[in-house]
């Protein structure tokens, strides 16, 4: 794995308060780590915090960071046009009650298994080493 940072905007579609990640610190097809800084305008913000439910996004996000490194390192670079991505959620576990404003949070995302356009992927987010909730996401590739 690659260790420096790389522009998010290379890496994922989201843009104003829906863009999570502010850094790619880590990448390859398998798995991912990125940087986040909190703050007040995030969605399930309330309350003078942050619902951990928002950490099902953040390994969403951070699972795209993976598909699209793997789409990048294609022959044909994958460049289609209106295709996408759907996702579930298969499992999630949250540790805390609510997320602070102003922390910095790494979320790590690696890809569990793939069959055709199907994949899952397992990915964690954390404060320092306090996990703050975990999630097993389904991606569907609708292009």
């Amino acid at each position: 794995m690659s260790q420096s940072f790389f522009p998010i905007e290379d890496y994922l579609a989201h843009r104003d308060r829906m863009k999570l990640l502010d850094a790619v610190v880590e990448v390859d097809a398998q798995k991912a780590a990125a940087r986040s800084l909190t703050t007040d305008t995030w969605p399930l913000f309330e309350q003078g915090g942050i619902n951990p439910i928002v950490v099902v996004e953040l390994v969403a996000q951070t699972s795209g960071i993976c598909i699209r490194q793997e789409e990048m390192q294609e022959p044909e670079g994958r460049e289609k046009e209106g295709g996408g991505l759907l996702v579930g959620i298969k499992e999630a576990f949250f540790y805390v009650f609510h997320i602070p404003v102003d922390a910095t949070i790494i979320t790590c995302a690696e890809k569990q298994c793939a069959h055709m356009q199907y994949a899952e992927y397992y990915g964690f987010s954390k404060i320092g080493e306090e996990i703050l909730g975990e999630a097993t996401i389904q991606v569907l590739r609708t292009d």
